[in-house]
């Protein structure tokens, strides 16, 4: 029986496509990377300019800092910057006694939370920490001194120096959006170049296709020379198949002919032996087998000559005519073994091709479902639309034999190979019916019957 057609395998999509895709996602990680490390090293920058910054503005507040008018601590006249003058400017500045109490505070440090009372570091020893009073955050700088006042004392103070890290977000979040779009267009320039020349590259690979087209048409008999280096070997290598293949097929061509012809004289003889010699019915029935093998002979003659297939303007063929032919004919044939029909052909179902090319493979579907079936066969047709004009032909023939296992299926479609030794036959019913399939572009499944056998379904295309 027939075994379940091999899947063929989909578009895996456009070369140029797969290869713009993959360019994308290497751009892509690409220049992440470069936006991260470029992003590192700005940051770095940047905390080392607002280390500097801070430096700078510490010893301008010690610089202006003076002792109070009692002698004894010290004071800010005028803050160094005038942003410590202004509130909320982002910029403050400190002068903290030993014990952490604050003994100034700049302007703009009304919104700032009170002082955290951090113990001083050693005289001259700078620290630095980071807070995060709110979203953005703030960088501290401070120093302790010993201050020698006039009268010769000392007393240690600290001086602390804080900035706004919003500033320094704010530059952050523009250089990476600067980067991201910089480098999303370049992506997008490079890829649109790319695909411009990828396109003039895949050129000569759309000739090759274009010329393929045209030996399967039969306009040209061998591709074309001048192909670049890259692909000499391969239209060198496709000519020499097609070569190859050409002569292999008039060699096969030569053989059917000389077979049909061998086998049509002794046909013309026998009947002509018998005409007169035997009971009429017994004639009518021998004259119809042998002209129904005549007609078999001259129609492989004729795919001797040339492939069949479904040409352009071939008419549509009813099916049911054929199926009823073809069942008329089996019950002669295995009048011995009655057999019970089921019939499912729709009116409308037509085959788009030669009459030879569907008695045979419906020809073959049905002698199997004869010959391994026990005692019921269905055979069905169906016209289904495939839109844009086009429809399918669905051909099923089953029967309530033992059916075919699925790990068999392979083989039984392989031309000579005999599943079922202890019946007749030299199996290539079913190689055949696959080639006849696959020429007019059709694929053909198997699959359990509900009546107990094999399913064997056949879809070929159809122009309406």
């Amino acid at each position: 029986m027939p075994a379940a057609a091999e899947p063929v395998a989909g578009p895996r999509g456009s070369l140029r496509l797969r290869v713009l895709l993959w360019l994308g996602v290497l751009l892509l990680a690409f220049f992440a990377a470069t936006v991260a490390a470029l992003e590192w090293s700005l940051s770095a920058s940047l905390a080392r300019a607002r280390a500097e910054v801070l430096e700078a503005q510490l010893i301008a507040l010690m610089a202006a800092a003076e002792p109070d008018d009692v002698g004894q601590q010290l004071t800010v006249p005028a803050p160094p910057d005038r942003r410590m003058a202004l509130p909320a400017s982002g910029l403050y500045g400190e002068i903290r006694a030993a014990d952490g109490a604050t003994l100034w505070r700049s302007p703009s440090a009304v919104d700032l939370l009170e002082a955290e009372v951090v113990a001083a570091g050693p005289p001259g020893v700078r620290q630095q920490r980071r807070l995060s009073e709110n979203a953005a955050g703030r960088v501290e700088r401070r120093v302790t001194v010993n201050w020698e006042f006039d009268d010769g004392t000392t007393r240690p103070f600290t001086f602390v120096v804080s900035q706004s890290l919003e500033p320094y977000r704010a530059q952050q979040r523009g250089f990476r959006v600067g980067l991201i779009s910089w480098f999303a267009g370049l992506t997008l320039a490079t890829l649109v170049v790319l695909s411009l020349v990828l396109r003039h590259v895949l050129r000569p690979l759309g000739r090759i296709e274009r010329e393929i087209g045209e030996i399967e048409q039969g306009s040209r008999e061998a591709l074309s020379s001048g192909q670049p280096a890259e692909l000499t070997g391969v239209a060198r290598k496709l000519n020499a198949l097609l070569a190859r293949e050409r002569g292999r097929q008039q060699r096969y061509r030569d053989s059917l002919a000389n077979l049909a012809h061998s086998l049509k004289t002794p046909l013309a003889a026998m009947q002509a032996t018998l005409a007169g010699r035997v009971e009429p019915e017994l004639g009518r029935e021998l004259a119809e087998g042998i002209t129904r093998m005549d007609r078999i002979i001259g129609h492989q003659l004729k795919r001797a000559e040339a492939f069949t297939g479904r040409a352009a303007g071939t008419r549509a063929l009813p099916v049911g005519p054929v199926v009823e032919d073809l069942l008329e004919s089996l019950a002669k044939v295995y009048r011995e073994r009655p057999v019970a029909v089921h019939r499912e052909i729709a009116p409308d179902a037509v085959f788009q091709g030669e009459e030879g090319d569907l008695q045979e493979l419906l020809g073959n579907l049905l002698d199997n479902a004869w010959k391994y079936g026990r005692h019921q066969v269905g055979v069905a047709a169906q016209l289904k639309s495939a839109g844009a004009g086009e429809a399918t032909l669905e051909l099923r023939v089953e029967d309530d034999g033992a059916g075919l296992d699925a790990a068999l299926a392979d083989a039984a479609r392989t031309r000579g190979m005999r599943l079922d030794e202890s019946l007749p036959g030299q199996g290539i019913g079913l190689a055949v019916v696959s080639d006849i399939v696959a020429g007019y572009g059709g694929h053909l499944e198997i699959e359990r019957s509900a009546l107990g056998g094999a399913l064997i379904r056949v879809s070929l295309p159809v122009s309406r």
